[in-house]
């Protein structure tokens, strides 16, 4: 368990950089991710042969639902990494372990115990910390600008957290690698439907789009095709609270790599805030 939740750390920071490099070569975010799921495709249809696909009507009905909300939420998430600092966009992700405390309340069932539920609530009070210096010396442009952009990603992480309450159920009722192949199917399906008023421009953005940045694209499928394995792994033996707790504990990757490779400003206070989400990341891990 502890080196799935490590890997998929390791592999949450390193796809968040490539989306941001990608972004800053001004791909466009419906090519990106059209282009990541279809390299996804082949992958996942191998990787989930020898289980069949034999499986419930309600394990379908929650691979679909699950691939939907998640691939929209990617889609608002990443515009919303157009115009924010990796350092603070991915300690945003605290606000998860909430959402999913409340989501996985409503729809699983699951109640964390009280030190649980304390660590997700120190979590929060780090992205506090962290956010903070956002509302300082912004013009009223600018700051219209920071609400659409945190309202872009809190609409995002809202909807693919919600999405991982039905990936949970359906990888609970089958196997791992059948759910991530449904939803990198039903992800891309939505992604397509999405861009059915111009088809002409889809294919010719993602034939430019591959053709200036292959390796890089190439790269981003095969990182967020492992990630989302591990990522249901996980959920299929944990709480989904403690789960995006857990992932929290990445958080200091991501801010030291905004700021190493991107010149990000701020570091040591968003560093200060990265520590406070981690204590909290710890304490569910200790005793949650």
């Amino acid at each position: 368990m502890i080196w799935l939740v490590v890997s998929r750390l390791v592999l949450s920071v390193s796809g968040n950089a490539v989306q941001k490099r990608l972004l800053m070569k001004e791909v466009r975010v419906r090519p990106l991710w059209i282009t990541t799921y279809l390299l996804m495709l082949l992958p996942a249809f191998v990787l989930s042969a020898s289980d069949g696909w034999v499986w419930p009507a309600a394990f379908w009905g929650n691979v679909f639902l699950g691939g939907v909300l998640d691939a929209v939420g990617n889609l608002a998430m990443v515009a919303a990494l157009r115009s924010t600092d990796l350092s603070v966009f991915g300690p945003l992700n605290a606000f998860r372990p909430v959402l999913a405390l409340l989501f996985g309340w409503m729809f699983l069932g699951e109640t964390p115990s009280l030190s649980g539920g304390a660590g997700v609530g120190v979590t929060v009070l780090g992205a506090m910390l962290l956010l903070g210096e956002r509302g300082g010396n912004t013009g009223r442009g600018s700051r219209r600008e920071v609400w659409k952009v945190l309202g872009l990603r809190f609409a995002g992480l809202s909807l693919s957290t919600l999405g991982a309450v039905f990936l949970k159920r359906a990888a609970v009722l089958g196997s791992a690698e059948v759910t991530l192949t449904g939803w990198i199917v039903c992800g891309l399906g939505c992604l397509l439907v999405a861009s059915v008023g111009g088809e002409g421009k889809t294919v010719a953005g993602l034939k430019i789009t591959w053709q200036g940045h292959s390796s890089w694209l190439a790269g981003h499928a095969l990182i967020f095709f492992v990630m989302q394995w591990f990522t249901i792994r996980i959920f299929q033996n944990t709480l989904l609270a403690y789960s995006f707790a857990w992932f929290q504990l990445g958080m200091v990757l991501q801010v030291i790599t905004g700021g190493v490779f991107f010149k990000e400003p701020a570091l040591g206070r968003r560093l200060a805030g990265c520590v406070v989400m981690c204590l909290g990341s710890a304490l569910v891990l200790w005793k949650g």
